[in-house]
């Protein structure tokens, strides 16, 4: 591919022109992260079909929106977290925002089934790499033009980079959702990932097992049964 008309009017490629191009392919990547669902980074997970000595809970889910400043203004104490909490007779489901909270303290007997399920972002991760791929390609042909440099390092470098960037996108951004029906249809959810700064890594497992306590709970509840669920 011949480059050099494209450049006969602007000259080398310099930086003006690799800022234009980051700010592209990072307005493509803001674009296809963008989730309409708020989605929690869990800062605290506990499951047990023991009820923990101190609050009888069985399973305690608390999560922060996700990004670094949600962080920082949680670390000062002013960030609102959202929260799944069960006990032996009931939900508590708290959402909130530094606006306000809304909390729903929703009994057991009352709740006819729980949901659970997860999203692999493969397809955006596959964006992710061709579109950084595709970019590398284009300031190696560049460099080519213009003898700047060995292109063939930068190719497989760039290939390199996006496919280890697609990777880590992948596996940083698997989505896991968790919630319960009421008896009057209602559906209280979470959606939440993994946290890196917290070190809250939950995968199916963890979330199927939420699942199905929260599932022998309620059906103990709605059978009066005394013992605890396994």
């Amino acid at each position: 591919m011949n480059l050099a008309p494209l450049f006969a009017a602007t000259g080398p490629l310099g930086g003006p022109e690799l800022a234009i191009l980051a700010v592209v392919v990072l307005s493509v990547l803001a674009q296809l992260s963008r989730n309409k669902a708020i989605t929690l980074v869990i800062t605290k997970w506990r499951a047990s079909n023991v009820p923990d000595a101190g609050d009888g809970r069985f399973v305690v889910i608390v999560g922060r929106r996700e990004g670094i400043i949600s962080w920082l203004l949680s670390i000062l104490g002013v960030d609102a977290t959202s929260s799944i909490q069960v006990s032996e007779t009931r939900i508590e489901f708290e959402e909130a925002s530094l606006s306000g909270k809304v909390k729903r303290l929703i009994p057991l007997k009352s709740v006819c089934s729980t949901l659970y399920g997860f999203t692999k972002p493969w397809k955006k991760a596959l964006v992710i790499a061709a579109l950084l791929f595709a970019a590398s390609s284009f300031i190696a042909t560049a460099m080519a033009e213009y003898g700047r440099g060995p292109n063939l390092l930068v190719l497989l470098g760039g290939f390199v980079v996006s496919i280890v960037l697609g990777v880590v996108y992948y596996h940083l951004n698997k989505q896991f959702t968790l919630g319960f029906i009421e008896d009057s249809g209602h559906v209280s959810a979470i959606q939440f990932k993994r946290s890196v700064i917290e070190g809250q890594e939950i995968n199916e497992t963890q979330a199927a097992y939420v699942s199905q306590l929260v599932q022998a709970l309620i059906e103990n509840a709605r059978n009066n049964n005394p013992n605890t669920p396994e």
